[in-house]
């Protein structure tokens, strides 16, 4: 996401909208059902932004990880002290709709792209695997075939018993 945008934005939402600061008045205002989007700081503790999360489910509002701190934070919404949590209950004159939409559609295309690259790779295995298990099954047929090639040449040949042979046999015998 271009945060510089996305500051921008926020600015103006808190100078035409209406804005609540704060995790205590972010709950309530969750409780009521109000806020149309979340923004959380990086700085907040982890069961607390379990919390928002599950908020955000079940109000079925989108969640903003800001990636400063609360001081930042803070310093963007123009007050002298860390904010943790920011509640959009109206977004007044400004477009952040359309900063966080152009957010999801550019991750979107990330994530298509991360995908294709890893079918590519998974195929391209696929081939390799499919190639060495082609090599290996015909190394193991040449290796078949040699054995086999081996046992008949070390097989003895009957010796054919013949009229004549049978003659030199009985004259030796005498």
């Amino acid at each position: 996401m271009d945060w510089n945008r996305f500051n921008q934005e926020f600015r103006n939402v808190i100078d035409t909208g209406s804005i609540i600061y704060g995790t205590k008045n972010s709950k309530r205002a969750c409780f009521i059902g109000e806020p149309k989007l979340l923004v959380v700081s990086k700085t907040l503790t982890p069961h607390i932004k379990e919390e928002f999360i599950y908020f955000a489910k079940l109000l079925n509002i989108q969640i903003i990880n800001y990636p400063e701190s609360s001081i930042e934070l803070g310093s963007v919404c123009g007050k002298p002290f860390s904010i943790s949590v920011v509640a959009m209950t109206d977004f007044g004159k400004s477009s952040i709709v359309d900063v966080i939409e152009s957010k999801e559609n550019t991750t979107s295309k990330v994530n298509s792209k991360v995908v294709s690259k890893k079918l590519k790779k998974e195929t391209k295995d696929k081939i390799k695997k499919e190639k060495i298990a082609k090599i290996a099954a015909k190394k193991a047929e040449r290796e078949i075939i040699d054995k086999v090639k081996q046992e008949e040449e070390t097989k003895e040949i009957p010796i054919r018993e013949d009229a004549m042979f049978k003659d030199i046999i009985k004259i030796k015998k005498k």
